[in-house]
């Protein structure tokens, strides 16, 4: 029996197409941890994007954010895993502004760092779970010494595109959280998860059961399902 429910959230929970919770899908959560099975949200997002866009669930859903570095259950902090101040001042001080525009992932919102907020070397005074950095010309750009730094610091890429550039803290990932998550709540039964890129690996290398939404292109993971909508799979299946 499934004790753990484990989900992505763009591309999968909310694919492209679909931006909102169906009814279904939010009382058969209800039901579910009314059980005692406990859902978890496993994004790269801040927590305060997330527990807006899931608000009829906010207190049933776990919230593990920031690509594992936080993890927030009815609002209290579980876990966290941050970027030390001086880390980001010197990862930051070494962006070229010219290509790069910084932002710091915080406990609720990402906020710009700014030269004024530079300057000040403590940053915004309370823990940075990730940095974001946005490409301003992306078709031509040298990201190679901002690598080497944030590689040298500690720091590893949890996500880039041709627009975002995005670093966390080598010892925090999905799995890492999902291990933590399920210790500290004794999991023993079944994990299950749904995600749809290679970003998720970490997560599904710790379930038991593995689904992929079918609009995760050029993504394969051994063992993984594919399913159609992981709403209607959840009101359907579990």
């Amino acid at each position: 029996m499934f004790q753990l429910i484990l989900t992505d959230f763009d591309g999968t929970l909310f694919p492209k197409q679909k931006q909102e919770l169906n009814k279904e899908f939010i009382q058969k959560i209800i039901n579910l941890t009314d059980k005692g099975i406990y859902f978890a949200v496993n994004s790269g997002r801040p927590y305060g994007t997330l527990k807006k866009l899931l608000s009829p669930l906010i207190n049933r859903t776990v919230f593990i954010c920031n690509d594992g570095a936080q993890i927030m259950y009815k609002n209290c902090l579980l876990y966290k895993n941050p970027i030390p101040s001086s880390v980001a001042y010197e990862v930051c001080h070494k962006s070229n502004t010219a290509l790069l525009k910084p932002f710091a992932a915080l406990r609720e919102r990402n906020m710009p760092v700014t030269e004024d907020i530079l300057s000040k070397k403590g940053l915004f005074g309370e823990d940075i779970y990730k940095l974001i950095f946005v490409k301003n010309n992306p078709s031509n750009e040298d990201l190679t010494e901002i690598k080497s730094v944030a590689d040298k610091k500690g720091l590893r890429i949890c996500f880039e595109d041709g627009e975002y550039l995005e670093f966390c803290v080598k010892s925090s990932d999905k799995g890492v959280a999902t291990r933590f998550l399920k210790e500290k709540f004794g999991i023993i039964g079944e994990t299950v998860a749904f995600g749809d890129t290679k970003g998720d690996y970490a997560m599904f290398e710790n379930a038991d059961r593995v689904f992929i939404p079918k609009g995760a292109k050029d993504f394969y993971f051994s063992g993984a399902i594919q399913i159609e909508d992981v709403q209607n799979f959840i009101v359907n299946e579990f």
